[in-house]
């Protein structure tokens, strides 16, 4: 999707990156960093301490629900090359495609999981956007070595190119921290539906984040659409 070039050098270098599918090749490694890092930097897992409660089996079913979404080849990972030339990753996009006739997600007993699909359920995006099919998102990760090259935000511009060649329209996601919110206007994003944590909450006591307002004050599902 063509080189990214940037200014801040990292071990004395300039780096140039780009943007493609997420290949075989690289699908453990993704995995790896969302479930052992994206999870403890996410707002919603950071205030529910859910990677310290996590035993072995559920980190297994993290990883399952990942390689799952993977499936599609649809995913966005941004790379580099290493000081030996070797391509390496500096950010992920876990994206996939939810249809109108998809079976409707139930409730799991995973807190994050339900209250993610329950925000999904305050607005029926198939029929207030007119459309069957847009492509969905399960984490954005920017590696800390890379943060403050915008990679993120190109990730998300990535989007557009990759809905086209999939037919499709608009993307939807829904974003839980401030960071990729802006990120996400910056893209072109809009509010589809927008809750304050502290609304969620009252309205599902069992959705507590203590301390999240802190962070990010409101749970964002937005969309935008490719003309």
């Amino acid at each position: 999707m063509g080189d990214i070039s940037r200014r801040k050098e990292i071990n004395g270098v300039k780096r140039t990156y780009w943007i493609q599918d997420i290949t075989d090749e690289y699908k453990d490694e993704v995995v790896k960093y969302m479930v052992k890092q994206f999870v403890t930097d996410e707002p919603l897992s950071r205030y529910s301490k859910v990677y310290e409660s996590l035993q072995t089996s559920n980190l297994k079913k993290l990883e399952e629900i990942w390689y799952e979404g993977l499936k599609c080849n649809l995913g966005l990972v941004c790379l580099t090359k290493d000081e030996n030339g070797k391509p390496t990753i500096a950010a992920m996009n876990c994206t996939t495609i939810s249809r109108i006739d998809d079976e409707e997600s139930s409730e799991t007993g995973h807190q994050i999981l339900d209250t993610l699909t329950w925000m999904k359920k305050q607005v029926d995006a198939f029929k207030t956007l007119n459309i069957t099919e847009y492509l969905d998102a399960m984490g954005l990760y920017v590696l800390p070595e890379y943060r403050g090259e915008g990679l993120g935000l190109e990730v998300l511009k990535a989007r557009e190119p990759l809905c086209r060649a999939c037919g499709i329209t608009t993307s939807i996601t829904l974003f839980t921290s401030i960071i990729s919110q802006k990120l996400a206007e910056r893209a072109g994003f809009q509010d589809l539906c927008a809750i304050d944590y502290d609304e969620i909450e009252r309205r599902n006591p069992r959705f507590s984040y203590p301390g999240i307002q802190n962070h990010t004050k409101t749970l964002r599902l937005m969309y935008i659409t490719y003309k």
